[in-house]
């Protein structure tokens, strides 16, 4: 607007001049006609040229202006274009700033979001330090559980190996008891068979003295009465025999029913030892591992992976300095693996059984965006080892794999049976 305001002076001050020049070629053509009356030529000459270069000067000024004019008018045709462009600039500017506030509403809410999420990780930190201090705390007092198990379960068992000895010892003198017993009873019976032996020779001598000395009637009679007594005295030597065989009976008979309760109670305790030495055997063959990584390494190319964070550990096999399991036992046996990329990457676990690869956890990211995304890949695998088989988890592919403090990559394995 001041560039118009300017341009208009400029023309309305050129205009006023030549009127200006109007007027005063007017003048000088009336000097002109009073001075052609004097006689100096020269003057008048020297008039006539200057007047000439007024006109002269005054015919560029109009194409002068006439070009000013039309300048004047491209310049607001320009100037109408740029006020147009400007408006639309502005309105472009109005709709960024819009745009802006709206980035910067959105800026402030991610941060705060950013902020929360800080925090609530901060916190699941702080809750995964205190679950994992817990789990060690129980991993300690399962060991020590474990070891007190054991304790009492060999002091149960050496308590179970001095019983059974002692019974043992019990029904052997209970055996040589029984022996004794048995002979005696029979060295009994010998002795009541000879004094029936002896009884019989003795009556049968006295019949033949009362039949040779049948004459003597008296004598008859006391023999009688004496053989009467004989046999009243084998009656009751017979009855007092019996009620001993019988007495002998009942004891033996009570002996043998002790002795098959011993036989039980010792069948019964060495059932129990080879159940308790079975559930030791079986508790010494039971082998699991859990391990895991608590940090990340976005540019690693290894070959082996190795978990050294032993999480649970129960038997033998896993070595964590190297990141190989060595089946102790043979028998069917789990494994899983489960690993994380990194930002943008991709990675590929195996499980190898000795050298040879069965499954593979994939974990792709080929997408092409820029927000951070991270992949995982898990895999399961059952295989049945021989003592001494080896397995681990390998990189088939890929660069580098994310983990923290709560293990996020992990390698298990345990004995099925």
């Amino acid at each position: 607007m001041k560039l118009v305001f300017i341009l208009t002076i400029c023309v309305g001050f050129i205009l006023e001049k030549a009127d200006s020049s109007r007027l005063t070629d007017n003048n000088n053509k009336r000097t002109t006609l009073q001075e052609n009356k004097t006689p100096d030529c020269y003057e008048i000459s020297f008039l006539r040229q200057m007047i000439n270069q007024e006109t002269v000067i005054r015919l560029a000024l109009v194409k002068n202006v006439h070009a000013l004019v039309n300048d004047i008018s491209i310049l607001k045709e320009s100037f109408a274009a740029s006020e147009t462009k400007t408006s639309e600039l502005q309105r472009t500017v109005d709709a960024l700033n819009i745009q802006v506030n709206s980035l910067q509403q959105e800026n402030g809410q991610l941060k705060k979001s950013s902020l929360i999420s800080q925090a609530k990780s901060m916190e699941l930190e702080t809750k995964f330090q205190n679950v994992r201090d817990n789990v060690s705390a129980l991993h300690g007092q399962l060991n020590v559980i474990k070891r007190e198990s054991d304790d009492k379960r060999q002091e149960m068992n050496n308590k179970t190996n001095a019983a059974l000895d002692d019974i043992k010892i019990e029904v052997r003198y209970l055996s040589v008891t029984l022996l004794d017993f048995k002979e005696r009873t029979e060295i009994e019976n010998e002795s009541r068979d000879k004094k029936y032996y002896e009884l019989e020779r003795h009556s049968n001598t006295s019949i033949e003295s009362l039949n040779v000395k049948n004459s003597l009637t008296k004598e008859f009679g006391n023999l009688k009465s004496f053989v009467q007594n004989l046999q009243d005295s084998q009656t009751e030597i017979t009855e007092n025999l019996n009620r001993t065989v019988a007495r002998f009976d009942v004891q033996f008979t009570l002996s043998e029913h002790t002795q098959q309760k011993f036989s039980s109670a010792l069948a019964s305790l060495e059932t129990a030892q080879t159940k308790l030495s079975k559930s030791i055997d079986d508790k010494s063959s039971h082998h699991a591992f859990s391990a895991g990584i608590s940090s990340s390494n976005t540019d690693w190319t290894g070959d082996t992976f190795v978990f050294p964070t032993v999480i649970y550990r129960e038997g033998t096999g896993y070595n964590p300095s190297t990141g190989i399991f060595t089946a102790p036992t043979a028998g069917t046996y789990v494994f899983y693996v489960s690993v994380q990329s990194t930002f943008q990457k991709s990675i590929y676990v195996d499980i190898v059984l000795n050298g040879f690869s069965k499954v593979r956890a994939m974990a792709y990211n080929e997408s092409g965006s820029s927000i951070s995304i991270y992949q995982t890949g898990t895999n399961l695998v059952i295989l049945h080892l021989q003592t001494g088989d080896r397995v681990w988890a390998k990189r088939a592919g890929g660069t580098g794999y994310y983990s923290d403090r709560a293990h996020i990559t992990t390698f298990s394995g345990f004995k099925l049976y």
